[in-house]
């Protein structure tokens, strides 16, 4: 049971002697036998970190070009730190993803435990990409810039444009403004909001709500500036609280050509998810098992692209099937060969298919056609989607 799954509870094993001997012993020792099993399995933990220095050969030898750096301290001779940005990932992210990286950090749970530090992306389909992680003894400015300018080793510092979204980490901002002062940090507004909820002790909950997270999603500045007007008046605190914020959070405020308006840091929780089982681990078990873990992820994702028939990605498709079936109530008057009004019910823009833009500002925002270019488009007899849609949702890419 133990080989099989290391962390198996007391109780699981205790249920198991019952079944198989009749027998029933005390929880601590079960947790003692437990421990026992795995040192005789899998060595001893501390003997773990002996290994670092052969791991470090190891997976350089095996992937050629990938930045992969280790740190032990200088006083103690103690492990510290292990960075690893493998080179299929880092050509993966720099050829086949938005510019988009989401920063993250989760505890470590082995006996010595420590930090994860994540820097993940999503590739055109939207699936999860992880681009480089770190084992670090804790979570701060000089861990993040440590990490961060590991990564700039391994991408570059000067990327144009390039985001990261995060949640408020303990010296991430001051890190990223350090190590890439071109970027623009986006701020996960699930984290913001609890943040507010927690500083601000406000009775009616709900109006509150409804105005920051409306400025929140807000993509055009018109929309931004109405709901901030109606906050400074109803909640001037959290106005002033927000406005003064270092961080992009609203999506009227994000540059273009990232061409994603996510303003939430969910693509992280699911790389903590997807490793969850590898967090038990002391250092190398957790480092090879994570790349084993990307390995298999990569060879998954390439057969299953090879069964996609259509120039577009599967993302991209049903997201254009999706909002023609809801397209019907908009009114479209064409103006010229490229541009036309596209009216609904309580708004009116301007859709131009030549610069891919409209007044809405999601095409911009997005790279993929909002609902009334669609509303436009679709008034061809047969049109060519892939023509509309930015290049980082070609499947070639």
């Amino acid at each position: 049971m133990v080989k099989r799954n290391p962390d198996v509870p007391p109780k699981d094993i205790n249920r198991n002697l019952e079944k198989e001997c009749g027998l029933s012993l005390p929880y601590m020792k079960l947790w003692r036998s437990r421990e026992q099993a795995r040192e005789s399995i899998f060595g001893y933990v501390d003997d773990n970190y002996k290994w670092v220095p052969s791991l470090h050969v190891e997976l350089i030898g095996r992937n050629p070009g990938s930045h992969i750096t280790y740190m032990f301290d200088q006083h103690d001779n103690s492990f510290q730190r292990f960075y690893v940005s493998f080179k299929v990932c880092t050509d993966g992210f720099m050829y086949g993803c938005r510019p988009l990286i989401s920063l993250d950090a989760c505890h470590l749970k082995s006996k010595h435990l420590g930090m994860l530090l994540l820097a993940t992306s999503l590739d055109g389909n939207n699936g999860l990409f992880p681009l480089a992680f770190a084992v670090v003894e804790t979570e701060s400015k000089q861990t993040w810039f440590w990490f961060l300018h590991n990564l700039g080793e391994s991408i570059g510092t000067h990327i144009k444009p390039l985001a990261f979204v995060s949640d408020m980490e303990k010296g991430l901002g001051e890190a990223i403004k350090d190590v890439y002062p071109v970027a623009e940090h986006r701020i996960c507004i699930r984290h913001l909001w609890k943040n507010i909820k927690k500083k601000f002790h406000c009775k009616d909950g709900h109006k509150l709500q409804g105005l920051v997270w409306g400025a929140f999603n807000a993509y055009t500045t018109t929309e931004y500036n109405d709901k901030l007007v109606e906050l400074s008046v109803s909640y001037p605190t959290v106005y002033t609280y927000l406005i003064s914020l270092p961080y992009k959070w609203s999506r009227s405020q994000f540059m273009y050509g990232i061409y994603h308006g996510t303003n939430i840091n969910n693509f992280a929780e699911s790389f903590n998810a997807w490793i969850m089982e590898a967090r038990n681990k002391p250092v190398v078990d957790l480092i090879d098992m994570i790349r084993g873990k990307l390995m298999e992820q990569r060879a998954r994702r390439k057969m299953t692209s090879w069964s996609w028939q259509c120039e577009i990605i599967p993302y991209a498709e049903e997201y254009i099937r999706d909002i023609t079936t809801r397209k019907e109530h908009l009114i479209v008057r064409q103006s010229t060969t490229f541009k036309a009004e596209v009216e609904s019910l309580h708004s009116r823009h301007i859709v131009d298919v030549e610069s891919r833009d409209c007044t809405c500002k999601v095409w911009q925002l997005t790279g993929l056609p909002c609902i009334h270019a669609i509303a436009f488009i679709g008034m061809k007899e047969h049109p060519l989607w892939h023509t509309y849609i930015h290049e980082y949702f070609y499947v070639h890419r």
